[in-house]
């Protein structure tokens, strides 16, 4: 080969093929969008489920379950599988208001739609942090996932903010009931805006967006979400 012959050698041509793929790939990846959640638990529990319960208290919900109380890192994993799959698929629930004519106490059922495949989940991170251990996952999202995500981002469905609260001598299943209670008031804040009276009975589904924020203040758990409803079913007294 001569010099100036306008032929690239193939050990130059190798090193520029690789660097542009390795280019390549990355401003693909860097395009792709991913939701990213963490989940956390103590990893040394102080207080210990239901110590200080009083006895007229109605028995914890049971939204966020663990397997074991004692495996934090398996408790958060599945606190941040969890908030994964309720941000992919949602919940669909029923709530209906209480009513003293009629006797009836309030209902809120609510349950998952579906859950992420986890061996296409992405470990991001995990640690211990001021005697919480916190998980971090993240999920790339596929055509088919941002098709389904476009519905609830439609002009129709707005994104609303809720929050509840609990109380903290519960144990850390108390944060279940925060959670619980942050889910049936963004269905009563989105309402707010469809309604003018108390309905009869509610029915459709939640797509909860980000992570869930969860604190702790004066003996009490506080969780604040962000999420679209959507209201398949409205039964009001009219």
């Amino acid at each position: 080969m001569k010099p100036g012959s306008g032929t690239i050698p193939i050990r130059r041509y190798a090193i520029f093929a690789a660097v542009f793929l390795l280019l390549f790939v990355s401003l693909t990846a860097a395009g792709e969008e991913m939701i990213v959640v963490y989940g956390e638990y103590p990893a040394a529990s102080e207080i210990k489920k239901g110590r200080f319960a009083s006895k007229d208290q109605p028995p914890p919900a049971v939204l966020l379950s663990f397997d074991d109380e004692e495996d934090y890192t398996e408790n958060a994993r599945l606190l941040a599988l969890q908030f994964l799959s309720a941000n992919v698929y949602g919940y669909k629930f029923i709530y209906r208001p209480a009513s003293a004519l009629m006797k009836r106490e309030e209902v809120f059922d609510i349950a998952l739609r579906g859950s992420v495949d986890e061996s296409l989940v992405l470990p991001l991170g995990d640690g211990v942090y001021g005697g919480m251990y916190r998980t971090k996952l993240g999920l790339r999202v596929t055509p088919s996932i941002e098709k389904w995500l476009a519905a609830f981002r439609s002009n129709n469905l707005r994104l609303t903010d809720a929050d509840g609260t609990s109380d903290f001598y519960a144990g850390y299943s108390g944060m279940d009931t925060a959670y619980l209670e942050a889910l049936k008031n963004l269905v009563l804040v989105a309402a707010k805006t469809k309604l003018s009276s108390k309905p009869l009975l509610l029915r459709g589904d939640i797509l909860v967006t980000g992570n869930p924020e969860f604190s702790v203040g004066a003996g009490r758990h506080y969780c604040a979400l962000q999420g679209y409803v959507n209201f398949v079913e409205i039964v009001t007294y009219q």
